[in-house]
């Protein structure tokens, strides 16, 4: 299966892009690392993020984030990035990206938010 949008990072940045490439229908492919929130989870509060004026806990903020990626169909997967090749043919736009040395995503986009 080839992707529309593969996303690596599982921070913010990446969750937010999962939600707006999900709503445009991109049916994104998260690649979510060893640790969800990244390191958003080395705080103890957020008093900076939209949306959050009392502030708020990383792992309930990072919940959110999730639910409403989900919520827009984004699928999930855990574990480390290890290889990435970009396509340079213009005919076969399909961008290849492995998992822990072993599992092969194929994207035609790859949005990095690391």
């Amino acid at each position: 299966m080839i992707y529309d949008s593969l996303i690596i990072g599982s921070g913010p940045a990446g969750y937010t892009a999962a939600i707006y490439a999900a709503r445009a229908n991109r049916h994104p492919l998260l690649i979510d690392g060893p640790q969800q929130g990244g390191q958003l989870m080395t705080t103890t509060e957020v008093e900076n993020f939209p949306g959050y004026p009392d502030g708020v806990e990383p792992f309930q903020m990072m919940s959110d984030l999730r639910r409403q990626a989900e919520r827009f169909g984004t699928v999930f997967v855990s574990g480390a990035v290890s290889k990435v090749v970009f396509s340079d043919d213009p005919m076969r736009v399909a961008h290849k990206i492995w998992v822990n040395d072993d599992t092969m995503y194929e994207a035609r986009t790859v949005i990095i938010a690391t």
